[in-house]
């Protein structure tokens, strides 16, 4: 835009009368810029719950010793009872690839005796039923293991889902009563294992009725929608729009994973906005990463302001433009496509045109000075209107400054007003969502992301690092044991 075209006298009169130098209009720049699409944040829902309370309850329900309380009873068709005893150990917990295991060792004793199955008193003995074999009497208890696996996920539908499957029963020892070869291993540890199984199905019931996280999570959701006020006519907006869930882990104590709610947030010119809101989305699993967290921040600075600051620098000025005096008479900022125009009326205070009037149009392009916490004019320069007309005038005014002037001049103080939102956001980060659910927010650096011209002025974009993460008391949730308050 530095080149000057050729001169067109009939683009400059000088009127007599008015003393005015015309200088055309710039053609129009075109449309202003739209600001890009907010950049996707996502805030951490980490969740952990203590399981401990339910496993207690696990080896509560399952009994501790099962038999035949000394009496022998008949199994199967042959003329054979039998009378055991089982005692368990409790339950052994541990975690293995996602799936969490119940182990707990049987310790068994049984006895066997003959009887005449058609009922005819035997040479001896008579009716009674005769001991004739034994295991685990009077020597080591024979041993079984006994295992189930619990799996629980997050169903898209916010439920937590536990589903328990047994093991195989594992003989270490078998108890096998001769002569008859009776085995009594696997009857016994069946018997235990539907205990087992009675149990865990209880279990995964009480889950299933106490783990519809959907009305918790459609508070949280109504919390993340809502607009906070803050400093200057701003306001901080999160824009939720999809909740990703990572798969459930669990360990011999707790149960974990990370809920992260991709947002969009940003702190916005106008107060708090009642936007019409947005059902709660079904849960997408996926990995979730750490509680890293990023802030759009938009500050916004109307034409108004920018003429209005940028007058004070100049108008009534009277300026040195390589040895000839010009007054600053007016100013006025516009947009002019991706860029500001700056209409100068100005007169001339000496030379061939001296008393004249005229309005020059000078370009620049908005940037944020970070560092001076500045909106900033960089590449200013004439638009060939006023370059051409300027010519008749003399190249002494092109060359006189007036760009390094605006350039130098024209600066918008924005540092302590993004300092105030940034602030303000960072308290509005930090505030209770639901019951027993706060979100907690720190925001850090701040980087410049540009400076858009858009119809009503230029708005300052810049990114603020931080983290964001929403809290939740587990114990609320009552998937453990633990009964909720109003219980």
């Amino acid at each position: 835009m530095r080149t000057v075209t050729a001169a067109l006298p009939a683009l400059v009169l000088v009127s007599a009368c008015a003393h005015t130098l015309r200088i055309p209009q710039p053609a129009p720049g075109g449309p202003g810029d739209a600001l890009p699409p907010l950049p996707p944040a996502v805030i951490a829902v980490p969740l952990t719950a203590d399981v401990r309370t339910t496993l207690q309850g696990l080896d509560a329900e399952v009994p501790r010793e099962v038999g035949t309380d000394g009496a022998f009873r008949p199994i199967g068709p042959l003329p054979v009872s039998v009378r055991y005893r089982v005692t368990r150990a409790p339950f052994r917990f541990e975690a293995r690839d996602g799936v969490l295991r119940a182990e707990t060792v049987l310790q068994l004793s049984a006895e066997a005796c003959a009887s005449n199955p058609l009922g005819v008193p035997l040479p001896l003995i008579g009716n009674v039923c005769q001991p004739i074999a034994s295991c685990g009497v009077g020597e080591a208890p024979r041993r079984i293991v006994v295992a189930t696996q619990t799996r629980v996920r997050l169903d898209p539908s916010w439920r937590v889902i536990a589903e328990t499957v047994p093991e195989a029963p594992r003989v270490i020892d078998r108890c096998e009563l001769t002569p008859f070869r009776v085995d009594v291993s696997g009857f016994v540890s069946n018997v235990v294992l539907q205990e087992v199984a009675r149990a865990t199905a209880q279990l995964d019931q009480r889950i299933a009725e106490r783990g519809d996280l959907r009305p918790l999570g459609e508070r949280v959701w109504a919390g993340l929608q809502a607009s906070v006020p803050l400093a200057d006519g701003f306001s901080l907006t999160l824009s939720p729009e999809a909740v990703l869930a990572a798969p459930l882990t669990l360990d011999e104590t707790t149960v974990r994973t990370q809920v992260g709610v991709v947002a969009r947030p940003a702190v916005v010119a106008g107060g708090a906005r009642m936007n019409a809101p947005t059902p709660l989305p079904m849960l997408t699993e996926a990995q979730v990463g750490g509680d890293g967290f990023a802030l759009t921040l938009d500050a916004a600075v109307g034409f108004e302001e920018v003429t209005r600051i940028a007058s004070q620098e100049f108008v009534g000025r009277t300026l040195d433009l390589d040895g000839h005096r010009v007054e600053v008479r007016s100013l006025r900022a516009s947009g002019y496509g991706r860029a500001l125009l700056f209409e100068v009326g100005v007169r001339f205070a000496d030379g061939v045109f001296e008393g004249q009037q005229g309005t020059v149009h000078l370009v620049g392009v908005p940037a944020y000075d970070a560092a001076r916490g500045e909106l900033v004019v960089r590449d200013v320069d004439y638009t060939l209107e006023s370059q051409s007309a300027l010519v008749e005038v003399g190249e002494w005014f092109l060359r006189g400054g007036l760009r390094d002037a605006i350039a130098a001049h024209a600066r918008i103080p924005l540092g302590e007003r993004v300092a105030r939102l940034r602030t303000g956001a960072q308290q509005a980060l930090t505030r209770t969502l639901a019951q027993g659910t706060r979100m907690e927010g720190s925001l850090g650096a701040v980087t410049p992301i540009g400076a858009f011209v858009t119809g009503g002025g230029v708005t300052v974009r810049v990114r603020v690092e931080g983290t964001a993460r929403v809290v939740q008391d587990a114990d609320a949730l009552g998937l453990t044991g633990a009964r909720r308050a109003n219980e």
